[in-house]
């Protein structure tokens, strides 16, 4: 197998996987949309691809390190802030990148209660990280416009949330990381937070939910009664 071969560097035996998949993507672009990649570019996408997996893969592991020393990662349910401030929750649901993906974020207090909420659709982007970036300039752009000048941010994206506070370690995504530090010089005091997925819960579903307020209000006053 040519990932095994001795005389290939490990960078290069590793980013196998990833270059085929780059190769598939340029023959598609090719036949159906007559366009050529450059053979330079299809190997720069798949070694970046490649890195930023690994990258992510670490993060999650340190994760876990962590939650097995501790006994527990994160929080499990979502929990009130503390008093006087403002937490909000997001959420991106992306499928692909040519598929359009959704967005949502939900803005409470100290007590529990809804400030504000919103979801929305957006233009493909090429990755999940990507994607959620996108939704956090969206909110926090949202939440500027409404006179909003601080909140505690949480997603539970791992890679995002490294991307935004750590952005040299992901210069790939410098340009948006950029600009949601721009929104932020206009606001007094944002932090961002990693949420574990079953806290972030009522983001993900106020994404997908088709029924209306009675769901959300029930599901709010249960998030009241249950967070710390």
């Amino acid at each position: 197998m040519l990932m095994h071969k001795p005389e290939l560097s490990l960078q290069l035996c590793k980013v196998v996987p990833w270059l085929l998949w780059e190769i598939w993507k340029s023959r598609n672009s090719m036949v159906y949309a007559q366009r050529i990649q450059d053979p330079h570019i299809v190997w720069i996408m798949a070694r970046d691809e490649m890195e930023e997996w690994y990258q992510q893969q670490e993060g999650v592991t340190s994760d876990t390190v962590l939650g097995d020393r501790r006994g527990s990662s994160m929080n499990l349910r979502w929990c009130k802030p503390a008093v006087g401030k403002l937490k909000c929750n997001i959420h991106t649901s992306w499928i692909n990148d040519f598929s359009f993906f959704g967005g949502a974020w939900i803005l409470r207090n100290h007590l529990g209660d809804v400030m504000y909420h919103a979801r929305d659709a957006f233009l493909p982007r090429s990755n999940r990280i990507s994607a959620e970036l996108n939704c956090l300039h969206w909110s926090l752009a949202s939440l500027r416009d409404m006179r909003y000048t601080s909140c505690e941010v949480w997603t539970d994206c791992h890679a995002a949330w490294e991307a935004i506070t750590n952005p040299k370690a992901w210069p790939k995504y410098r340009s948006q990381t950029t600009k949601i530090w721009q929104v932020i010089r206009g606001m007094r005091e944002v932090s961002f937070h990693l949420s574990s997925p079953k806290a972030n819960l009522l983001a993900k579903r106020l994404l997908a939910a088709s029924r209306g307020p009675a769901w959300l209000q029930d599901r709010i006053n249960r998030d009241k009664s249950l967070g710390a």
